[in-house]
């Protein structure tokens, strides 16, 4: 008996090594290394600081400053790449909102991109989209998609129907962005919070052609209020711009089976 469970346990854990070694892993990122990789280049940003027990379980992790001003916060944006294409990724990242965060009417939080990904509303073309989220007000959530319809300016997507966001608690966010093929409005997304899908936003157009340039290629770290009006910065009791804070740790892009 005690064999035939040995010989179980093992084939187990035999088929999840397996299963593990089979899921390419495009980034990673813990911040127990500052000085290198995506650590490195986040913390050459002026609004981004290491905080060595600052991220989840007091591991390392990074503090981001969003500073007040008349069209929300200081942009706070990097593009890293990953270490290859692919047609389908899950990013992954824990966040934690600071007692002082207000959510006002949004911001920008971070996604996928390509090569030239489009964002701020700019002009679309074949090759460019991208695969961002927003929070929203009370800690609500939103997709924010740049996809091939050039009647819309702005990112589109869907908002959760209630807050999926508490401050002072870390929550795991997931994000998997498939993309379409050529001609054809079958990419996807989804969005899960601490392990439950509350976003999932089908037949989007990403790209409108095909080609190593159009693939995922990016990290885009992309958090901000915005917004392009006062009214979507975080104010003071004097309703004057403020600044407020949230922490990042342990980013990961794994390439998906689409």
């Amino acid at each position: 008996m005690k064999q035939s469970l040995f010989t179980l346990l093992t084939l187990f854990l035999t088929s999840f090594v397996w299963a593990g070694a089979e899921q390419k892993i495009l980034l990673s990122e813990d911040f127990s290394h500052p000085q290198q990789g995506l650590a490195q280049a986040l913390l050459n940003h002026d609004k981004i600081s290491y905080e060595e027990t600052g991220g989840r379980d007091q591991s390392p992790g990074i503090r981001v400053r969003y500073a007040g001003y008349e069209r929300g916060s200081q942009r706070v944006v990097i593009h890293y790449p990953l270490l290859q294409k692919t047609s389908a990724a899950t990013l992954s990242f824990d966040v934690l909102f600071e007692e002082n965060f207000q959510w006002v009417m949004g911001g920008k939080l971070h996604g996928l991109g390509p090569e030239n990904p489009v964002t701020g509303g700019n002009q679309r073309s074949p090759d460019r989209w991208s695969a961002r989220m927003m929070f929203k007000e009370e800690g609500r959530i939103s997709t924010y998609l740049y996809d091939q319809n050039l009647e819309k300016k702005w990112g589109t997507g869907n908002k959760s129907v209630s807050p999926v966001f508490k401050k002072e608690t870390w929550h795991h966010v997931e994000i998997d962005v498939i993309l379409n093929e050529a001609g054809k409005a079958n990419g996807s997304s989804t969005v899960r919070i601490d392990g439950k899908q509350v976003l999932q936003t089908q037949n989007v157009t990403f790209r409108g052609e095909e080609g190593d340039n159009t693939l995922i290629d990016q990290l885009l770290f992309s958090t901000f209020h915005g917004g392009h009006e006062v009214r979507w910065a975080p104010v003071d009791t004097d309703q004057k711009p403020t600044t407020v804070y949230a922490r990042f740790d342990n980013f990961q892009v794994v390439e998906l089976e689409p």
